[in-house]
């Protein structure tokens, strides 16, 4: 594998995307790039820094001068920009240290939730082997008339969020936003992506359908198998 590469976040230039050219498998693609998300995802300082950023899209601060009558004008304004609650946080591909921290971003932000008790609940659905979310018995309260917000390592082509939507929707949850590590996609069944990276901080990224990879074409053989979890060398 060649050298790997250090993207800083345009958002906050304590957060780094790590990325190795080459040729690699995912499930359904195959990629130039192997992106490595493992410190962002389980690296306890950069995970909250991830949530921080992520929180940002969605807890709006509006600038006002001051203090009227002793009251904060900014900390209202931030609250107050705040439109559609967060009741559950569904996290996949490992993004649970993320999630956890986003609740916190959002609950400290003032961010409203419709739930009883005010607090967040931060799940992480099963996936049966067709890609499939499960839902469990015990977890339907936690996402029928609830407002969620999907939390994912990538959004490359969107199917897996696809999916996500349609069972959310399904049980009669309302998607509230994605929010992603690295999006190749700016949105998935017209709901918008937003990601801490984007493909325009790796404009060259493709993917390539296996039977059509112009890699394979000119006799490059791969480099690894990938996933958001991690890689396997061949």
């Amino acid at each position: 594998m060649k050298e790997q590469i250090k993207i800083p976040a345009k958002s906050n230039d304590q957060l780094v995307l790590r990325v190795t050219p080459g040729h690699f498998s995912s499930d359904r693609f195959h990629v130039n790039y192997y992106i490595d998300m493992s410190s962002l995802k389980m690296r306890q300082s950069e995970a909250k820094l991830v949530a921080k950023v992520m929180a940002e899209k969605y807890v709006k601060k509006v600038k006002l001068p001051g203090n009227v009558m002793g009251i904060n004008l900014e900390a209202m304004a931030e609250i107050g920009a705040n439109r559609t609650p967060v009741d559950t946080i569904i996290c996949m591909d490992g993004c649970e240290v993320i999630g956890a921290y986003l609740a916190e971003e959002l609950s400290d932000g003032g961010f409203p939730s419709n739930n009883k008790h005010k607090s967040f609940y931060v799940i992480t659905p099963e996936f049966d082997n067709t890609g499939q979310m499960v839902v469990r018995n015990n977890i339907k309260p936690m996402i029928k008339g609830k407002n969620v917000l999907v939390v994912l390592a990538t959004a490359m082509s969107g199917r897996t969020i696809s999916k996500a939507i349609g069972t959310i929707l399904a049980y009669g949850g309302k998607v509230t936003g994605l929010s992603v590590i690295f999006a190749n996609v700016d949105q998935v069944d017209d709901y918008p992506v937003y990601g801490v990276f984007t493909h325009e901080d790796l404009p060259n990224f493709k993917l390539s359908d296996p039977h059509h990879c112009p890699d394979c074409e000119a006799g490059k053989s791969l480099d690894a198998v990938v996933n958001s979890y991690g890689y396997q060398m061949l």
